[in-house]
């Protein structure tokens, strides 16, 4: 068996040796991600929204479940404890969300939205909206659906699962 893998693993990445890197999709992913994490704080520049795209998705998922726990949280976001308790620092300075000590594990935090967060969410919804729009203008259903198929067998190849979209 593991023969036969190595034997389909040799083949594969002989075959596909003469593509250089700029022409692989790479390049086209994180140029694309580039492209639009510009777009996202221009916009939210613009409107005064004092919030970065990773910001926005920890504020949406503590308001899908408020009282997460800090190390939760962590997973959600695919970020290590240091750079999360970073971002969670900034977001309290902020005034968006509160931290307190769990009553069963002293060791656990949760995290709760403030209403100044509630408000900040609420502000910067609609322009995450208009941001999916435009990465989606001039597409058809079926090119959406097709291009979502395509990102999970790029994640399932790469780390042999699907992960899906953080929000």
């Amino acid at each position: 068996m593991h023969i036969q893998l190595y034997c389909v693993y040799i083949y594969t990445v002989k075959e596909k040796t003469n593509i250089e890197f700029k022409n692989s999709l790479g390049p086209w992913f994180g140029r694309t991600m580039k492209v639009i994490d510009e777009k996202i704080e221009e916009i939210l520049s613009e409107n005064h929204i004092d919030l970065s795209k990773m910001q926005f998705i920890i504020l949406k998922n503590i308001e899908e479940k408020d009282g997460i726990y800090q190390n939760e949280l962590a997973l959600f976001s695919k970020r290590n404890k240091s750079t999360l308790t970073r971002m969670i620092n900034t977001l309290i300075k902020k005034g968006y969300i509160s931290r307190y000590p769990s009553k069963k594990d002293k060791r656990k935090n949760h995290i709760y939205l403030t209403p100044s967060g509630k408000k900040i969410i609420h502000k910067a919804t609609p322009h995450f909206h208009l941001i999916a729009l435009l990465v989606e203008k001039n597409l058809t259903k079926e090119e959406i659906e097709m291009t979502k198929n395509i990102f999970k067998k790029i994640q399932t190849n790469i780390t042999g699962s699907v992960v899906g979209p953080m929000i």
